[in-house]
C-alpha cells in the first residue's frame, strides 16, 4: 500500500499453468490465433492443440471460421486460407512504427482482416474434387469413376481419409442436409438403382438410399440437387423429384414450384433459414421469395461494389446466419495480379417481401496473381 492505493504486480501469462492457458485462449476468438501463435512455441504449441478446441466446446465459445481453396497454376495442388485479423498496431505518425499497415482502404466499411495461407499436414486430395463442410470438418469427395473420401479437421488442419463410398460415379452433384452428406449420381437411366447414398459423419458410415420408382426416375441427366427446408430436390432434365429424409419418400414437383430456385444451383448461392440467396447476371445479391416463386433484390445494399458477372469469380457461404461474399478483381487493366475482396452481410427480413442487408465490412483480403482460381469458399465451425 501506497498513497492509500494498492499496487499490483503485472501477471506473465507464460508463468500460467496450461490448464489456465487454455481456458483463457479458448475465449479468445479464433481470428486473433494467428497473431498469437507468434507470440512464444508455448502458445505455439497450445494453439495447435485438439485441447484447446475441447476447451472451447465445453465452454460454448465455438465459433463459425472462413476458408478458401486456391488453384495457383494447371495442375497444380490447391492451397487453403483461412480469415483472422491483420496484425497490426496504430502505426504512429513521427516513427511510422506498426507491424503492417493497409496499403490503402478502398471502401469506407474496411476491417483489420486478411485471408492467411493455411499449412496442412497430408496430402492434399486431388484438384477436382467436390468439396463441402460439416461441423469443424472440410469433407473432399471423389469423382469421375474415384470414390474415396478425404476430410480436412480444420482444428489441426491434418487431412484424413474417410470411408469410401459404395458405387464409382461418373459424375455427381453433392448436397448437405441435417449435416449428412448427399452424394446423387448425374448420369441416370429407366431401371437405375443406385442413384443416392448418404454418408453420416457421426457414424462414419455410407448408407444406400432406395432410388425412386421407374415411372419417377425416367431420365437420363441429374442437372443439380438442393438441400432446403428439410428435403433435397433432384432437378433433372425433364422433372424435378423431392426426397424427403425423414419418410423415406419420393415425389415429383410441379415445375412452377421449384423451377425458379433452380438459378441459384447454377450460381453462387446460399441457403439460410430456408431462404435461397443467390449473385446473378445483375451482379448484385438477390433472395428467393418461395410464396412468390420470384427472384427479388436485396435491399440497402447500394454500398456494396458490383460483383463480377462470371459465376466462377462469386462465392456466396453461410457465415453464422450471415451472408459471407468472396470475389475476385482485377488490380488493374495491366497489372499481373487480381485482388479478392470479402464482404460479411447481416440479414434483416422486414416481411414475406422484404429483406434488408447491413453490411458489417468490406475489403481486400489477399492478392493473388492473375492466373489464380477460386475452387472454393466455405464456413467451417470450431
Amino acid at each position: 500500500m501506497s498513497n492509500g492505493k494498492e499496487s499490483y504486480s503485472p501477471v506473465n501469462m507464460l508463468n500460467l499453468p496450461d490448464e489456465i492457458l487454455l481456458n483463457c485462449l479458448s475465449r479468445v476468438s479464433r481470428l486473433y490465433y494467428q497473431t498469437l501463435f507468434l507470440v512464444s512455441k508455448r502458445f505455439r504449441s497450445l494453439i495447435a492443440s485438439l485441447e484447446l478446441y475441447e476447451t472451447r466446446t465445453l465452454l460454448d465459445r465455438t465459433e463459425n471460421c472462413l476458408y478458401l481453396c486456391l488453384s495457383f497454376s494447371f495442375g497444380s495442388d490447391p492451397r487453403w486460407f483461412t480469415l483472422c485479423r491483420r496484425p497490426t498496431r496504430n502505426p504512429n505518425p513521427k516513427t511510422n512504427s506498426g507491424w503492417f499497415t493497409p496499403c490503402f482502404k478502398p471502401y469506407k466499411k474496411s476491417s483489420d482482416k486478411l485471408m492467411v495461407s493455411v499449412q496442412t499436414h497430408d496430402c492434399s486430395p486431388p484438384l477436382a474434387w467436390s468439396r463441402t463442410a460439416i461441423g469443424s470438418k472440410i469433407y473432399v469427395i471423389g469423382t469421375k469413376r474415384d470414390h474415396r473420401v478425404f476430410f480436412m479437421d480444420c482444428r489441426s488442419h491434418a487431412w484424413h481419409e474417410a470411408p469410401s463410398m459404395q458405387i464409382f460415379r461418373k459424375w455427381e452433384t453433392v448436397s448437405v442436409l441435417d449435416r449428412k452428406i448427399y452424394v446423387v449420381e448425374g448420369w441416370t437411366g429407366p431401371g437405375y438403382s443406385d442413384l443416392m447414398e448418404v454418408f453420416d459423419p457421426k457414424t462414419q458410415i455410407w448408407e444406400h438410399v432406395p432410388s425412386p420408382r421407374a415411372e419417377i426416375l425416367n431420365q437420363s441427366l441429374i442437372l443439380r440437387s438442393l438441400a432446403l427446408d428439410g428435403k433435397l430436390y433432384v432437378y433433372g432434365s425433364d422433372k424435378t423429384m423431392v426426397y424427403k429424409p425423414n419418410e423415406n419418400t419420393w415425389d415429383v414437383v410441379e415445375n412452377s414450384e421449384t423451377r425458379p430456385l433452380i438459378i441459384g444451383t447454377f450460381f453462387p448461392s446460399c441457403v439460410i433459414d430456408n431462404v435461397m440467396y443467390c449473385s446473378v447476371m445483375l451482379r448484385v445479391l438477390q433472395w428467393y421469395d418461395s410464396e412468390g416463386r420470384l427472384w427479388r433484390v436485396f435491399k440497402g445494399l447500394e454500398e456494396l461494389p458490383k460483383l463480377p458477372k462470371c459465376r466462377s469469380r462469386v462465392k456466396l457461404v453461410d457465415y453464422g446466419g450471415k451472408i459471407a461474399v468472396l470475389w475476385e478483381k482485377r488490380a488493374s487493366a495491366i497489372g499481373f495480379d487480381k485482388k479478392i475482396w470479402c464482404a460479411v452481410i447481416a440479414v434483416d427480413r422486414r416481411s414475406d417481401h422484404e429483406v434488408y442487408g447491413k453490411i458489417e465490412w468490406c475489403d481486400v483480403v489477399l492478392t493473388v496473381p492473375r492466373s489464380c482460381r477460386l475452387l472454393q469458399f466455405l464456413a467451417v465451425n470450431v
